[in-house]
């Protein structure tokens, strides 16, 4: 497998353990199946991390902007505390920097942040120092606004490079959630666990419209179509005791009709007993316990 002529290892790394899909007692507390609301928190640099001309594109760029004029953030953590769940954000590390008060509120309202690139760019090809430069200061600008370390990540705006999971795993990562290898949680050689992810879970591919990106212009779906697919893919994972892991993103599932959407799928969920709504360090975290 190579990228830009250069070939990596990334599937040659072996799991360390794997659990069958039938195992009985994988979650705590008798639990038949994970839930975990992962949320990308990319706002304006969605784009503009690979693409810097968009900062001279006022309305690509206001759709960005959106996240933090509409006060999208609070709006989602609103949702949660009437829930009473807990979520995870992944974070660009210019958004933590840029917005240091809404960081605060998310890890004060007991939600969990990582990271997600520094401007949301593709770091395949930057090199290994300065991938791992990049890495350290999202770490920087997420602990100085909240006090916390990130502990997890997932890679923004391309692909994993061949250096990214030792990167994280020298600087006291425990997981990471790029990669979609399987339906439960797994881990590398070098320790680090997957906490997979899913592209029938993201809101982009049905909800985003950005004219002039041909992969997401005109995508509005019905609200009905992410209900059935976010609820078929929940009864599947739920039969099946896995990992049900969403990959939402504020400006678009903040939208107020989509947060109709979200709370339909909440309570859609939390109707389950026997389901553990988790972080994905929490998952992590017990993974390693397995």
């Amino acid at each position: 497998m190579g990228v830009k002529g250069k070939s990596f290892p990334i599937l040659e790394l072996k799991h360390q353990k794997l659990i069958p899909l039938s195992a009985e007692n994988v979650w705590p507390d008798g639990a038949k199946c994970s839930v975990c609301f992962t949320f990308d928190l990319d706002a304006e640099w969605v784009f503009q991390g690979n693409h810097p001309e968009v900062a001279e594109m006022p309305r690509r760029l206001s759709q960005g902007e959106y996240v933090w004029n509409a006060r999208i953030i609070p709006r989602l953590l609103d949702l949660f505390d009437e829930h009473d769940l807990k979520t995870t954000f992944f974070v660009v590390g210019m958004n933590a920097k840029n917005h240091p008060e809404v960081m605060q509120e998310i890890v004060s309202r007991g939600h969990e942040i990582a990271t997600h690139g520094w401007k949301h760019e593709d770091i395949v090809g930057v090199g290994r120092e300065e991938e791992e430069r990049r890495l350290l200061m999202s770490v920087d600008a997420i602990e100085s606004a909240t006090g916390v370390k990130p502990v997890g990540n997932s890679i923004a705006g391309g692909e994993i490079s061949p250096h990214s999971h030792d990167i994280l795993a020298e600087n006291g990562f425990i997981y990471d959630s790029s990669l979609r290898g399987s339906d439960l949680p797994y881990k590398l050689e070098n320790g680090l666990v997957i906490v997979p992810s899913y592209y029938e879970m993201d809101d982009f591919h049905l909800f985003a419209d950005y004219p002039g990106y041909a992969a997401y212009y005109a995508r509005m779906m019905s609200p009905e179509v992410g209900w059935e697919i976010w609820t078929n893919a929940f009864d599947g994972y739920h039969r099946y005791g896995l990992c049900y892991t969403t990959m939402f993103h504020p400006q678009i599932i903040g939208k107020p009709g989509n947060m109709m959407l979200l709370d339909r799928l909440i309570n859609y969920i939390k109707k389950h007993p026997d389901v553990w709504i988790a972080t994905a360090e929490e998952i992590a975290r017990h993974w390693n316990t397995l």
